[in-house]
């Protein structure tokens, strides 16, 4: 007769010799090779015991022909064998092996092709971005690199050769700027999805600046003579980035010159706006070829203006500091670009205006405009807070709106009738209205008041509400400021009250009928067990 055992297929509860009851399943054997090592074996029986049928996570045993025991009574012997999910433990780590090892390969693969991409992107580069369209001004520009007057050609700016991407919709050019940018500071105007730039060109003759700490950068106040060639200037910008470069270069072929960035001066944050006595940074940064330079930031507003601040790399020195304006210059990156960004601690209204930020090296020096807007939201107070009249007398409402700036703000008068709750036009119980000029505090911000004479008090005005709006560019939406009328010597609910009553007593109602049955329970438990 065959020799049986029963092997343990699945021990959520540990080893089988850890002296815990067994709980014997049938369940039927893939193969006999699963057969390890006994563990455990018990008398022998007459007859294979009757195992019920395994359930799902239970200690399973498998019935199974025994090759280590010769059978000599005509029994069967129990084998107990510990393995993991009917496999034995061998065979098991075996299975683990593999899969680890396909594992590893599957990441290996996976690594080889990532580097290969990563290869493939450094060796391509980007492509360049879409030709910019930009007017050439026929006269020399003014100081800086401002653009000059004269006619304007229809003109195209190209990076880095025949740009993929095509140019804007527009006029056919009759020169064609091909520049060189080897420091990328043109590039964010043309990668798409981006907003058509602005972009104006005119000649220059490359000089150092006539200011003090810019005259020592060469002793002549001249362009070196290796400085030769044609220049030019190109000012381009969108809202969220904008560039002036000195370009250098000469003629090409017909209609196209060739032309490379000598100096670039670059913003990205071309239009701002800070709010009163919060700090703000001013962008600023350079892209040249290593030498000394001095920077200059300059303030401009309605016709007035100003030198915050200048700097001498040369001597690591600043020849003229305004208080509240700092300087945060950074290192020159891997880039070629140097930030030196202008901070304003404590902005005013006086500070609103043009920042020029001007970089002077000694092959010349160019600049890029900067827009400040100051804003702070008003604050509204409305008197009396309390309004109680008698009836048959008059009463004034003053609105008071302080603390803002700009300077435009609009203050209006609204009712709401407590009768009805709906709105009604003030004009009939406003008999006169007027509004204070504007007033103007030390620190810049403005001031002005409102105020609404009321008509006689009446029975039919109790409970109206009067409310002052104000509307002004830096509040998201309009303010309110409200005060409702009470008639002195006048009872009675008004709508609000009415509504208020009836939340109040739906809210009573909800509590007692949520603590009613808590208290009624003990009391019916008692009458049943009676």
């Amino acid at each position: 007769m065959s020799q049986w055992g029963w092997r343990q297929m699945g021990s959520p509860g540990g080893p089988s010799g850890s002296g815990a009851p067994l709980h014997l399943c049938q369940r039927p054997m893939k193969s006999t090779e699963d057969h390890q090592r006994p563990l455990k074996i018990t008398e022998d029986h007459k007859d294979p015991p009757k195992i019920p049928p395994c359930k799902r996570r239970r200690v399973q045993y498998v019935l199974e022909p025994h090759p280590y025991v010769t059978h000599g009574s005509g029994g069967f012997k129990i084998n107990i064998d510990e393995v993991t999910e009917g496999v034995g433990p061998q065979r098991s780590r075996k299975r683990k092996q593999r899969r680890a090892m396909a594992a590893g390969l599957r990441l290996l693969l996976a690594g080889l092709c990532w580097s290969q991409f990563r290869v493939e992107d450094a060796a391509s580069p980007p492509p360049p971005p879409a030709p910019v369209r930009c007017a050439l001004l026929e006269g020399v520009g003014r100081r800086g690199g401002l653009p000059g007057g004269g006619n304007a050609r229809p003109a195209l700016l190209r990076f880095g050769g025949d740009a993929e991407t095509p140019p804007e919709p527009g006029p056919e050019p009759e020169v064609t700027f091909n520049v060189s940018d080897p420091w990328g500071t043109l590039t964010p105007l043309g990668v798409p999805p981006r907003t058509p730039p602005s972009c104006e060109l005119n000649p220059t003759n490359p000089q150092t600046g006539s200011d003090p700490w810019s005259r020592p950068l060469h002793p002549d106040a001249r362009s070196p003579p290796t400085a030769g060639g044609q220049w030019w200037v190109a000012a381009v910008g969108t809202p969220q980035y904008g560039v002036t470069a000195l370009l250098q270069g000469g003629m090409g072929t017909e209609g196209t010159i060739t032309a490379a960035v000598a100096l670039a001066v670059l913003t990205h944050t071309p239009a701002l706006r800070a709010r009163v006595g919060s700090p703000i940074h001013l962008h600023c940064a350079f892209a040249a070829p290593p030498s000394p330079f001095v920077l200059e930031w300059r303030h401009q507003n309605r016709g007035a203006g100003r030198v915050l601040l200048a700097y001498d790399s040369s001597t690591a020195r600043a020849p003229r500091a305004t208080p509240g304006a700092e300087l945060l210059l950074g290192t020159r990156d891997g880039d070629g670009v140097t930030a030196v960004t202008l901070r304003l601690a404590q902005p005013s209204p006086g500070d609103e205006g043009t920042y020029i930020c001007s970089v002077f090296l000694p092959h010349g020096h160019t600049q890029t405009v900067l827009q400040l807007h100051v804003f702070e939201p008003p604050k509204v107070t409305l008197s009396p807070k309390n309004l109680v009249v008698a009836p048959g007398m008059s009463a004034e409402l003053r609105c008071h709106v302080s603390g803002f700036y700009p300077l435009d703000v609009t203050v209006t008068w609204q009712r709401r009738a407590g009768s009805s709750g709906t709105s009604q036009s003030p004009r009939d119980t406003v008999m006169d209205s007027w509004t204070s000029g504007h007033r103007q505090a030390a620190d810049g911000t403005y001031s002005r008041t409102a105020a609404a004479r009321l008509i006689p008090a009446r029975p039919q005005h109790h409970g109206d509400v009067y409310s002052c709006v104000v509307t002004h560019t830096a509040l998201a939406k309009p303010m309110r400021v409200s005060v409702r009328l009470l008639l002195a010597g006048t009872e009675g609910p008004h709508l609000e009250d009415i509504t208020g009553l009836f939340l109040v007593a739906f809210v009573l109602c909800g509590l007692i009928r949520w603590l009613y049955p808590k208290a009624a329970r003990p009391k019916e438990e008692t009458k049943k067990s009676q």
